[in-house]
Protein backbone atom coordinates (compact mmCIF):
# COMPACT_ATOMS: atom_id res chain seq x y z
CA UNK A 1 0.00 0.00 0.00
CA UNK A 2 2.64 2.54 1.26
CA UNK A 3 4.83 1.70 -2.31
CA UNK A 4 1.93 2.10 -4.24
CA UNK A 5 0.85 5.75 -2.51
CA UNK A 6 4.59 6.44 -3.25
CA UNK A 7 4.70 5.61 -6.86
CA UNK A 8 1.33 7.61 -7.31
CA UNK A 9 3.04 10.39 -5.78
CA UNK A 10 6.53 10.09 -7.93
CA UNK A 11 4.12 10.04 -11.08
CA UNK A 12 2.10 13.51 -9.60
CA UNK A 13 5.79 14.86 -9.73
CA UNK A 14 6.36 13.87 -12.79
CA UNK A 15 3.25 15.29 -14.54
CA UNK A 16 3.85 18.78 -12.64
CA UNK A 17 7.52 18.67 -14.37
CA UNK A 18 5.99 17.79 -17.96
CA UNK A 19 4.90 20.16 -20.57
CA UNK A 20 1.62 19.37 -21.71
CA UNK A 21 -0.42 20.01 -24.53
CA UNK A 22 -3.61 19.04 -27.04
CA UNK A 23 -2.54 16.51 -29.53
CA UNK A 24 -2.68 17.90 -33.33
CA UNK A 25 -5.43 15.31 -34.35
CA UNK A 26 -8.37 17.31 -32.74
CA UNK A 27 -11.26 19.53 -33.59
CA UNK A 28 -13.11 21.99 -31.08
CA UNK A 29 -15.27 24.89 -31.00
CA UNK A 30 -15.74 27.22 -28.77
CA UNK A 31 -19.07 28.99 -27.50
CA UNK A 32 -18.01 32.33 -27.49
CA UNK A 33 -20.70 33.36 -25.12
CA UNK A 34 -20.08 30.73 -22.24
CA UNK A 35 -16.62 29.99 -22.65
CA UNK A 36 -17.62 26.01 -23.40
CA UNK A 37 -15.18 24.17 -25.71
CA UNK A 38 -16.48 21.31 -27.48
CA UNK A 39 -13.35 18.97 -28.21
CA UNK A 40 -13.65 15.87 -30.75
CA UNK A 41 -10.71 13.23 -31.52
CA UNK A 42 -9.91 12.93 -35.07
CA UNK A 43 -7.90 9.80 -34.65
CA UNK A 44 -10.31 8.13 -32.08
CA UNK A 45 -13.52 7.38 -33.47
CA UNK A 46 -15.01 5.83 -30.85
CA UNK A 47 -14.42 9.18 -28.82
CA UNK A 48 -17.44 10.88 -27.97
CA UNK A 49 -16.84 14.44 -27.89
CA UNK A 50 -15.98 16.37 -24.46
CA UNK A 51 -17.60 19.52 -23.35
CA UNK A 52 -15.38 21.33 -21.46
CA UNK A 53 -16.86 24.14 -19.20
CA UNK A 54 -15.58 26.65 -16.54
CA UNK A 55 -12.78 26.06 -14.90
CA UNK A 56 -11.72 23.06 -17.65
CA UNK A 57 -12.09 25.36 -20.78
CA UNK A 58 -9.85 27.64 -18.78
CA UNK A 59 -7.27 25.09 -17.93
CA UNK A 60 -7.20 23.35 -21.46
CA UNK A 61 -6.54 26.95 -22.49
CA UNK A 62 -3.80 26.74 -20.41
CA UNK A 63 -2.07 23.58 -21.84
CA UNK A 64 0.11 25.90 -24.60
CA UNK A 65 2.62 23.20 -25.00
CA UNK A 66 5.74 25.48 -24.09
CA UNK A 67 4.82 25.82 -20.10
CA UNK A 68 5.44 22.93 -17.58
CA UNK A 69 2.33 22.27 -15.77
CA UNK A 70 3.68 23.20 -12.46
CA UNK A 71 4.35 26.57 -13.67
CA UNK A 72 0.09 26.75 -14.91
CA UNK A 73 -0.90 25.83 -11.76
CA UNK A 74 1.16 28.44 -9.81
CA UNK A 75 -0.37 31.22 -12.48
CA UNK A 76 -3.84 29.70 -11.77
CA UNK A 77 -3.17 29.87 -8.41
CA UNK A 78 -2.36 33.24 -8.06
CA UNK A 79 -5.19 34.59 -10.78
CA UNK A 80 -7.62 32.75 -8.53
CA UNK A 81 -6.70 33.16 -4.91
CA UNK A 82 -6.30 29.56 -4.67
CA UNK A 83 -3.43 27.25 -2.65
CA UNK A 84 -0.96 25.81 -5.45
CA UNK A 85 -1.58 22.67 -3.66
CA UNK A 86 -5.36 22.25 -3.82
CA UNK A 87 -5.53 23.81 -7.68
CA UNK A 88 -2.42 21.56 -8.16
CA UNK A 89 -4.31 18.22 -7.22
CA UNK A 90 -7.52 19.41 -9.17
CA UNK A 91 -5.89 20.22 -12.46
CA UNK A 92 -3.21 16.72 -11.75
CA UNK A 93 -6.77 15.20 -11.69
CA UNK A 94 -8.07 16.67 -15.00
CA UNK A 95 -5.19 16.65 -17.11
CA UNK A 96 -4.70 12.48 -16.05
CA UNK A 97 -8.13 11.84 -17.74
CA UNK A 98 -7.68 13.95 -20.72
CA UNK A 99 -4.08 12.11 -21.19
CA UNK A 100 -6.44 9.03 -20.46
CA UNK A 101 -8.61 9.91 -23.12
CA UNK A 102 -5.80 10.76 -25.66
CA UNK A 103 -6.70 14.22 -26.21
CA UNK A 104 -3.70 16.12 -24.86
CA UNK A 105 -0.52 14.80 -25.25
CA UNK A 106 3.04 15.05 -22.60
CA UNK A 107 5.52 17.20 -24.91
CA UNK A 108 8.57 17.15 -22.35
CA UNK A 109 9.45 15.71 -18.84
CA UNK A 110 11.89 15.50 -16.58
CA UNK A 111 11.88 11.78 -17.48
CA UNK A 112 12.22 12.10 -20.73
CA UNK A 113 15.63 13.12 -20.94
Amino acid sequence: MEQAIGDQRRESEQLFEAVIAPVSALAFVRDDESGDLTVLSFVDTSCRPVLLSGTAAVIWGELDGVRPLKLIVRELAADYGLEEQVIGEQVLDFVAQLLDARLLQILDSATSA
